[in-house]
Formats: structure tokens, C-alpha cells, sequence
């Protein structure tokens, strides 16, 4: 097949076009990037990624097949030479190079057609090597940072920079978009009390005030706050939050006096763009007019054209009662601390004496409702529904139509409805009108997940991370979500490039060491360090089943009063996987009756959508006891649930498999694990075939195709599952 339809520029031994493996010392040229078939290295300018075999064979042949359908049976004959692979591998690689060559805009380089296959079209290479340019997606960056400093009238000196001049070295690479912007605790001054809490609650209501223009995104608070009270390095900032701008500020109070001093600086430079100082009687609705103000003159600065919405938002003021004001502020620093908190009374009460001072505080009246569906996800307090209700009429009344009414509506319609597009098109409305609220991002991705849209939640992960780069809870839920989706790679890049430090974070470094060596005795001395250093409850118990080590899990399991009564949750879940697998099931004896009796007369009073644990719980119990035609219906209820459960299916999934391994059904055993593996979830390819619940099966034919069948999806080093000798059998603790 003739290459004259091939877009990038080629270079080095040629062959067939048709043959996935001709491109073995190929180099190819397009847009901003140069790709090395033989090592799979891809170039942006002065990065490279070593893109995993498969994924490199995948654009090899995109690169050679342009301008035409190629089927998924093409790949499959060619990229995979045939072999049998599940329907996920080919999406999950083309999800790879997209989100590595076209994360805005999944279908610029390669477009799916529906129903037919992929259509790959490559621009030509960009001529950047001799002439300095900068890569396309970087000038449109580039012409953003420029637009929001040039507006500074002493800067001719950066406009020369940043416009011309080959010989200078561009700023770092960013993502394309608006400017980011940071804004720095305010110091404080003067008497203390009062000066402190004035320069934390203009920090935050500025924060928001920003996060209102639709020029910019603004930096989450959660990841600014390490900067208080320490020596500031502008550039070194800058670097760490991903920001172009930096806004610094002071606050100082005086009798009934107020003075606020500002300033912008130039991320990249530490140029001093704009800089002004107010000084005001000490009244609320002479601080929001100064915090306005303050955003107003940095959107002009930036060349940030205001809307007429834009100034109608930055002219309200959100209460003028000093102590509303305060006890919202309280229950801003309880949130800030840990976003757990939403349903603690401390929180919640702090909210409603905001509320009763002030009827009309509209920010107040939104985390108010938040707050109070949070509490009553599960539906059986119905004082705080009708609460919420009448928060929610009041907002309707005040400010219908607003972020905070948008905001507040969502989350009735999310946590109390379940009515999940309805509250997706809500929040989609609330950031169009606050596109830095970080908060709705994460009821977003909450809402997305339970929508079973993992592509939709993926990329609001990795907004809400871009906005809240120094949130180690932030860090994490990408991660998680990158591991849920199977994008190992990812995960793996992610958690090596982070200068965060969690459990999960090292979790996941743990994972990708395992998932090249398989020693399962080097993860388990590994996570019991881990555990050591962040301990979690029931940490480390996977590990020890893994190892046989059965004496050990039991050890990690801590149950509260709680759990004994609770035979749906995760804690009495693991306990009798455990108990099942030492082969001792005396202790089971006096629970399994009662907590059968509960499960039964739960399943069908619980409202529909909670009823996933319940089937899984009873599956479990039959499944123990030697019942398995009724352990098998049970997690048939479970599979065929309707409306399905997406977040429940994702985080349950490989307990359902584990289920069926205890029954041995090998049939059962090798569909469950594949659909983990096509669908989100907790299926590991390197890890869950290693488990002991599928012993039964292990040396069965289908059980065997499986593993085979999974190391030829993810071989080993790319997060894959190995044959046996490999994924660490032998490497199991007294007990095997």
C-alpha cells in the first residue's frame, strides 16, 4: 500500500504500509512531535515519552493508514497479529495517545466512527528545530500568558520576550487555556485578632471573586495555603502551582479602619504588574467593594474582558451581617481542613447560625443545602430533607439563577433525587458561571461516576487537580480514578511525578514496582512499612490474602460495634472472605444467621438504588454456607440491577468475582474478571488473578486462556497480569 496519503514526515528504513511491523526503525514527523518506532520514544520538543509496545505499534499504523476507515478487525489482525484480546485493549490504547497528543479535543488526531472503526489524520511537521518556534499547542498558550501581562504599561520589555527572539528560552510548558492565577494568603497586621481573620476571609471571598471571571481559572485556596507565613520564592511558587500570575496582599486593622494592600506579580519573571493600597472604615460592604475592585483592576490589567454578567456577579455583596459573615468563615475553615466534614454537626451548625443572622446569604444558603443532602444520602432523615427544601426555596427567592442556587440545587437533585443528569446540567450551568469553583468540579466527577461517564469523570479529575495542584486529596482522586479506568501508565507517570507525599500516592508506586517484578513478598514487607508510616483501617489485608498469610488479614481487621451489625459492609465483607479461606468456619457459626435474617429483610425495603450491598452481602453468605444456586441468584440481582449503580459496580466488581470463585464456577470466574477489566474498576490485571479465591479454578483450561489472554492485553511492565511462576505463586506465605 502506497504512502502518498500519509501526512507526518517520514524518515529512516522503509517497508509495507500494511504491516504494523515494518516500522521497526522508522521515524516519523508531525505537528510538534517526532516518533522513534524502534524504541517507541515520542518527542515534544525537549520531553520524551516512552510510549508501552502496543500503544506505540497503534500509532505506527495510524501514521501509515491515514485518511481511511481502519476497522477494529484491521488492528486486531495487524497491531495484535491476531491474538485474542478483549474489546477494552484497543480503546484503552487510542485513549492513551489522545489524552498524550490531543487531550482538549479527543478527536483531532484520531476520530472514532461509529460503528465502523478509527479515521487518523496527522498534520504536517512543524519546522521548529532551526527557526526556535514553539510548538502549536504551546503559542496558543504562550498568547494567553502574553494577553494577561502585557497589559501592564511598564512592561515593553517582557512584550519583547514573550513575542520574538528565537534565542530566549519560552516559559514552561503549560496546558493550554486561561491564565492561571494564584492568590496567597494575606498577611496580617495590627491588632491581631481582628487583622487575622480579615486577612483570611478577604483571601478566601477574593479567591471566589476571581473565580468568577471566565478569562482566568484560579488556584484553589487548599493549595495556596502552605505559602502562609513563609519565605516566598515567586517563581519557585509559580513552578510548583502550575500558575502565570501571583497575587500577594496584606491587611491591617486599625480602630475602625481598614487597610488593604494588593499586589499582581508575573509568575515567570517576578515582574511587578500592578500594586494598590485601599483604606476604608472597617464595614463589610466596604470590603467587598475593595475585594470587587481588586478583581476588577487585575481582570484589567490581564485584558480580561468583563461581561456584563461578570460585573453584575463582582458587584454583589454576599451579606453585610459582620456576624453571619464570621460563622460562615468558621465553617469555611472546618471545610478547608477536610472536606469530610460536610456532614459533622459542628459544620452544619456553623452554616444554619450564618443562615438565621442572615436569610439572605446566598453562599451560606448553598453549602447550607449541601451540607444537609450530604447527611441524608441515605434518605432516613427526613428533617434534613425538608430543611435543605427550605434552604433551597429561599435561594430561589433571593437568587434564582445563580451559581450558589445552581450549586445548592444540584445537590438536592444528586444526593436526595438520584436524578443524575438533571444535577450533571446544573453543575455544567454553575461553572459556566464560576469556572474556578473547585467544589462543584468535585460534585461533578461524583455525579459523572455515578453516570457510569468515566471519560467525562477522568477529565474533571484532572481539571479539579490542575486547579488544586498542592491537594494531596486531589492528587489522589486522579489517581484512583486513573487506576479504576485501567490507564496504568498514567497512574504510574502521575505518582512518580508528584512531590506529594500519601498513602495512596505510594500505594500506587508500590503497585507499579509489583506489576514488573510480581513478588508478592517484596509488596507485602513493603505496604506493612507503608502501613507503618500512614496507618489505614484494614491496611495491608489484600497483601496478606495475597500471601495466604490468612492469620495477618484477620489481624488488620479492626470491627467496630458498628460492623458487627452491618453484615453489608466492607469490613464484615473482608472478615468472612477471610474466616472462609482458613478453612475454619466455626467462627462464622454464630453470626451468619442473624446477619442473613438482617440482609433478607433489608433487601427489599431499602430504596432500589441502595440495594447493590445487599446483594452482594446475601451472595456472599449462600456462597459460604454451600448454597450456591441461591449465592449465584443472588449475584445475578446484583448484575441486572436497574437503574445500574456505576460507582457501587466500579468499587464492588471484584468482590463479585471473588464470590464466584469461592463457588468455583470458572465460566463465571473468567466473564466477571473481563468485564472488570473492560468496564471501571477495582480488577487489577497484575493482581487479581494472583488471589486465592480463584485456586479452584486456577489450573482449569478457561481460567488459564484467561491469564494468557490478560498478559497479551497488559504484558508485563505495563500493569498486566503474568502466567503463573510469574505473578508470584510461589512467593506465599505458611499457610498456601
Amino acid at each position: 500500500m502506497s504512502n502518498s496519503g500519509d501526512t507526518g514526515e517520514r524518515s529512516g528504513r522503509s517497508g509495507s504500509a500494511g504491516d504494523a511491523q515494518s516500522a521497526d526503525a522508522v521515524q516519523y514527523r508531525f505537528a510538534a512531535w517526532r516518533f522513534k518506532a524502534d524504541t517507541g520514544d515520542l518527542y515534544e520538543g525537549a520531553s520524551v515519552t516512552r510510549l508501552e509496545p502496543k500503544v506505540a505499534a497503534l500509532l505506527a499504523y495510524f501514521l501509515t493508514h491515514q485518511h481511511k476507515v481502519i476497522t477494529r478487525e484491521e488492528l486486531v489482525a495487524t497491531v495484535w497479529e491476531g491474538r485474542t484480546i478483549t474489546d477494552d485493549a484497543i480503546t484503552r490504547c487510542v485513549s492513551i495517545l489522545r489524552q498524550l497528543l490531543s487531550p482538549d479535543d479527543k478527536n483531532l488526531y484520531i476520530e472514532t466512527v461509529v460503528r465502523k472503526g478509527y479515521l487518523a489524520h496527522f498534520p504536517p511537521a512543524e519546522e521548529q528545530a532551526s527557526s526556535g518556534r514553539i510548538p502549536r499547542v504551546r503559542q496558543r498558550f504562550l498568547w494567553l500568558v502574553a494577553l494577561a501581562v502585557l497589559a501592564a504599561l511598564a512592561l515593553p520589555v517582557l512584550f519583547e520576550r514573550m513575542g520574538s527572539g528565537p534565542a530566549l528560552p519560552s516559559p514552561p510548558a503549560r496546558s493550554p487555556g486561561p491564565p492561571m492565577v494564584a492568590v496567597l494568603p494575606f498577611t496580617a497586621s495590627g491588632e491581631e485578632g481582628d487583622s487575622t481573620f480579615f486577612a483570611d476571609g478577604i483571601y478566601e471571598d477574593l479567591l471566589t471573586q476571581l473565580s468568577k471571571l471566565q478569562a482566568v481559572r484560579v488556584i484553589s485556596s487548599t493549595s495556596t495555603r502552605e505559602y502562609r507565613n513563609v519565605a516566598r520564592n515567586i517563581r519557585r511558587i509559580g513552578e510548583e502551582l502550575g500558575a502565570d500570575v501571583i497575587i500577594e496582599g496584606s491587611v491591617q486593622i486599625a480602630g475602625a479602619r481598614i487597610r488593604i494592600n494588593a499586589q499582581v506579580i508575573d509568575a515567570h519573571t517576578d515582574e511587578h504588574l500592578w500594586a494598590q493600597g485601599y483604606d476604608r472604615d472597617l464595614t463589610l460592604a466596604n470590603v467587598f467593594d475593595i475585594q470587587s475592585e481588586i478583581a476588577s483592576a487585575i481582570a484589567s490589567e490581564m485584558k480580561a474582558s468583563l461581561t456584563r454578567q461578570d460585573r453584575q456577579q463582582l458587584a454583589l455583596i454576599p451579606t453585610e451581617n459582620m456576624a453571619a459573615y464570621r460563622a460562615y468563615h468558621r465553617a469555611m475553615r472546618m471545610r478547608e481542613n477536610d472536606y469530610g466534614v460536610l456532614d459533622e454537626p459542628q459544620y452544619r451548625q456553623a452554616l444554619e447560625e450564618a443562615v438565621a443572622l442572615d436569610p439572605n446569604f446566598t453562599r451560606a444558603l448553598a453549602e447550607l443545602v449541601s451540607a444537609l443532602t450530604y447527611t441524608d444520602f441515605h434518605g432516613d432523615q427526613p428533617a434534613l430533607t425538608l430543611q435543605a427544601e427550605q434552604a433551597l426555596d429561599q435561594l430561589q427567592k433571593v437568587a434564582p439563577g445563580s451559581a450558589d442556587h445552581l450549586i445548592g440545587q444540584a445537590a438536592y437533585v444528586y444526593y436526595t433525587l438520584r436524578d443524575f443528569d438533571t444535577a450533571h446540567d446544573l453543575l455544567t450551568r454553575a461553572l459556566s458561571l464560576n469556572p474556578s469553583d473547585v467544589n462543584a468540579m468535585r460534585l461533578k466527577s461524583w455525579v459523572e461516576r455515578r453516570q457510569g461517564n468515566f471519560e467525562a469523570y477522568l477529565a474533571t479529575r484532572y481539571a479539579t487537580r490542575r486547579l488544586n495542584p498542592r491537594d494531596p486529596e486531589s492528587t489522589d482522586e486522579l489517581l484512583s480514578a486513573l487506576m479504576l479506568m485501567h490507564r496504568y501508565e498514567q497512574a504510574w507517570a502521575e505518582s512518580a511525578a508528584t512531590t506529594l507525599n500519601t498513602f495512596y500516592i505510594a500505594y500506587v508506586r508500590l503497585l507499579h514496582r509489583f506489576s514488573r517484578d510480581r513478588d508478592l513478598s517484596t509488596l507485602r514487607l513493603s505496604v506493612e512499612q507503608l502501613c507503618q508510616q500512614f496507618p489505614q483501617p484494614d491496611c495491608g489485608w489484600d497483601m496478606y490474602v495475597a500471601n495466604r498469610d490468612y492469620a495477618a488479614a484477620l489481624a488488620t481487621l479492626s470491627e467496630t460495634e458498628e460492623d458487627q451489625d452491618a453484615p453489608n459492609s466492607n469490613q464484615s465483607r473482608r472478615w468472612m472472605f477471610t474466616v472462609w479461606l482458613t478453612g475454619d468456619y466455626s467462627p462464622l457459626a454464630d453470626r451468619l444467621p442473624a446477619w442473613k435474617n438482617r440482609l433478607t429483610d433489608h433487601v427489599e425495603s431499602v430504596d432500589v438504588f441502595h440495594r447493590s450491598p445487599f446483594y452482594l452481602g446475601l451472595g456472599l453468605l449462600e456462597a459460604i454456607t454451600g448454597n450456591p444456586e441461591a449465592a449465584t441468584s443472588w449475584i445475578d440481582h446484583w448484575e441486572r440491577q436497574v437503574p445500574v449503580d456505576w460507582a457501587e459496580r466500579m468499587m464492588r466488581r471484584h468482590d463479585v468475582c471473588r464470590v464466584l470463585g469461592i463457588l468455583a464456577d470458572v465460566s463465571k470466574v473468567a466473564q466477571c474478571i473481563r468485564d472488570g477489566l473492560a468496564e471501571a474498576s477495582m480488577v487489577m490485571p497484575f493482581f487479581e488473578p494472583a488471589m486465592p479465591f480463584y485456586d479452584a479454578v486456577r489450573n482449569e483450561p478457561e481460567f488459564m486462556a484467561l491469564v494468557a489472554e490478560i498478559e497479551n492485553t497488559w504484558p508485563s511492565g505495563s500493569g498486566a497480569a503474568a502466567g503463573e511462576g510469574r505473578i508470584g505463586l510461589t512467593a506465599v506465605g505458611p499457610q498456601e
